[in-house]
């Protein structure tokens, strides 16, 4: 006669194999979701906020870095905040590279903060903008919030400008005039571009003078233009490319100089610039090819 006992210790056994076998086979197939990344943080540029807000929330972002499982992160902080976004040239093959540009919006109580990395796989620069009704407010993010972020990046959404060889050129957008305080170069007659909070600045030529402009960005649609203007009365000495005795006469009656630019990447701006041209012997209004590129 069978031994009930021995059938029902049997059936046990074959069905924890079974189960077994199962479980093992169900962790061979599921997918790794959680992907590795190693992320090198630079820290925030933070254009009107003290030494202590800059370090909290600096080290809130790589704090929460850190916290993150699917994440090695590098801290390549050097001080407690940037005056100006780091250039790809200081970041590693390999790694993604990430930092965060917190303004004050323009004319408003209100904050931007940007989340920006560059892709070294992809040799993109990809960023992602919110605004929050107070500065504390970014210090209230959990870091939940962050991972989101960086993974909708990463997944190719955001802002994303690609500098790939043959491939055509993006533009990034922003969202305040701050984000472009510094200092800049780039035409051959001009020392340095110097912006400022609030849509101000200037503009210091070779030859001694200088020149004040005002600075806003006009978006229309999914494009975005930001219009540099000459701000004052016109002075021979703006059009050092003209003849001394032309640019004297024509500077009387001159129209503004004025920059139209788009932001190719955090560091670089490419337009036209309008002002008087010589050509064939007299002064005319016309166009030229610029790029201006952010120097500190």
């Amino acid at each position: 006669m069978i031994n009930k006992r021995n059938v029902l210790r049997h059936a046990f056994n074959f069905s924890l194999k079974k189960i077994t076998v199962f479980v093992f086979a169900a962790f061979l197939f599921i997918p790794c979701f959680a992907q590795k990344y190693s992320i090198d943080y630079f820290g925030i540029v933070a254009t009107g906020v003290d030494d202590n807000m800059s370090k909290m929330t600096s080290d809130l972002y790589y704090t929460q870095l850190c916290e993150i499982n699917s994440y090695t992160v590098q801290d390549k902080r050097n001080g407690i905040r940037m005056s100006s976004s780091p250039s790809t040239d200081e970041f590693e093959d390999g790694k993604i590279s990430l930092y965060a540009v917190i303004t004050k919006k323009d004319n408003s109580s209100k904050w931007i903060s940007t989340i920006t990395i560059y892709d070294s796989s992809r040799k993109a620069t990809l960023s992602e903008a919110k605004e929050y009704d107070s500065f504390y407010k970014i210090l209230m993010e959990p870091k939940s919030t962050l991972q989101e972020t960086i993974s909708s990046l990463l997944s190719g959404n955001g802002t994303a400008v690609t500098s790939s060889s043959g491939g055509s050129k993006g533009s990034a957008t922003i969202q305040s005039t701050e984000f472009l305080s510094g200092t800049w170069d780039g035409e051959d007659t001009i020392d340095k571009i110097v912006i400022m909070r609030g849509g101000r600045g200037f503009v210091i030529f070779k030859n001694g003078s200088s020149m004040n402009i005002t600075v806003e960005i006009k978006t229309s649609g999914a494009s975005q233009s930001i219009i540099i203007t000459q701000n004052g009365k016109a002075n021979a000495s703006f059009f050092p490319e003209l003849p001394r005795e032309v640019a004297l006469k024509e500077a009387i009656n001159a129209e503004p100089i004025k920059w139209v630019f788009n932001l190719d990447d955090n560091d670089t701006l490419t337009g036209t610039k309008s002002t008087l041209i010589y050509s064939n012997g007299a002064a005319s209004n016309g166009t030229l090819n610029v790029t201006w590129k952010r120097k500190s």
